[in-house]
């Protein structure tokens, strides 16, 4: 019987403590975690053609379908293959 008793009382407490847990300003929800969140999702990389080097494809530059690093590259790249 004392074995029950302090297995319900254990339970009682972690209980309380999750709910105060929750209701804790700045304690993380679990609803908040949502794991098809677009920062999490991954993003398509495209190859410089200057360099090779591999960017986000929200941060390169593009002309004409080709991709580069910076607006440096592009410029290097296009004085010489554009003539």
């Amino acid at each position: 019987m004392g074995f029950i008793r302090l297995l319900i009382i254990g339970l009682l407490l972690y209980l309380a403590w999750r709910v105060v847990k929750q209701l804790l300003p700045g304690a993380p929800s679990s609803t908040s975690q949502n794991p098809s969140h677009s920062d999490d999702a991954p993003e398509q990389m495209v190859k410089c053609m200057q360099c090779g080097v591999h960017v986000p494809a929200s941060e390169a530059f593009s002309y004409r379908g080709q991709h580069f690093c910076s607006q440096e590259h592009q410029r290097q790249y296009l004085e010489h293959h554009d003539r």
